[in-house]
């Protein structure tokens, strides 16, 4: 008989398109480790940094303003401290001598005894302030009037009280040409802007009683600039109220041209107190009278 033999133990014949692995799931592609590390880390996408730095900009920002309102508000002060700088130092052309040091002695020539000098004709820069007795003073005189121009505080308790008894001895010491000068003081204190004829410059030392006399104040805005344009260099300790100046003093002419400048002096004790001595006082107020009265017009 013919036909198909089967054999012991054999396994049937798979059916066609199946294999030995039919059924599993097919394993994922090969990595090629090698050509992953040579690429090296993936980089950061240009997106996120921009949205990094935004978001550092936008807290910066909030921080200065939050800083700003608690400053504005008071709940974070600030020392307020004004401070005014002098006039530009002009640099004078090589070879130029340096101006002799003010020798302060009683016997020294009257222009080194105050220091003075005499810096080329120039105009004083103009102001209108309000003296002791509410009134406004202007400088240049609205007559045509020497002004000597000096700063010192109200409180008085600076080189007012030096000054003011040069001024009451210069003023002397003028006689009849004291009716062509007048003595005109700024105040210098930032705290004591205030008018009055009760202030102890004014009270206390006697110069409310010369006529020719102002002690003249305003509103920080307008005493700032002028003190800047003066030279005059200010600051306040807001912790003690204590204020510091430099001492200048300037003899303008019946034109408003600034024709001398001296330096005041007097000798500070270790408590604060300001004095000089009565010969030095004297010898500095007949340098008032002399100067001033040089700039009087005949």
């Amino acid at each position: 008989m013919s036909g198909s033999v089967e054999t012991g133990g054999g396994k049937p014949d798979a059916p066609p398109g199946t294999g030995p692995d039919a059924g599993r799931a097919p394993e994922p592609p090969a990595i090629d480790r090698a050509a992953a590390l040579a690429e090296g880390a993936p980089g950061i996408p240009t997106q996120f940094i921009w949205w990094v730095l935004g978001v550092i900009l936008v807290v910066s920002l909030g921080g200065l303003l939050a800083e700003h309102l608690f400053s504005s508000s008071g709940l974070n002060p600030t020392p307020a401290t004004t401070t005014t700088a002098p006039n530009p130092v002009h640099t004078a052309p090589a070879g130029t001598p340096a101006p002799p040091a003010p020798d302060r002695s009683v016997d020294a020539p009257l222009a080194s005894f105050m220091g003075l000098t005499a810096p080329g004709p120039r105009r004083a820069t103009p102001f209108v302030l309000t003296d002791q007795h509410g009134q406004p003073v202007s400088v240049p005189a609205q007559q045509a009037r020497v002004v000597v121009l000096t700063f010192f505080n109200a409180p008085c308790n600076d080189i007012c009280p030096v000054l003011a008894s040069e001024i009451q001895q210069a003023d002397a010491d003028l006689g009849a040409r004291s009716g062509d000068v007048e003595f005109v003081t700024v105040n210098t204190d930032p705290s004591a802007l205030a008018a009055s004829a009760e202030t102890p410059a004014v009270e206390g030392t006697g110069l409310g009683a010369l006529p020719n006399w102002h002690m003249v104040t305003g509103p920080l805005t307008s005493l700032n600039p002028l003190w800047k344009a003066y030279g005059v260099s200010i600051s306040l300790d807001t912790k003690t109220g204590l204020e510091a100046h430099n001492d200048v003093m300037d003899f303008l002419d019946p034109e408003g041209v600034v024709r001398y400048r001296a330096t005041p002096f007097a000798d500070e004790s270790s408590t604060g107190t300001f004095t000089l001595a009565a010969s030095s006082e004297a010898r500095w107020a007949q340098g008032m009278a002399n100067y001033a009265g040089r700039l009087v017009v005949p």
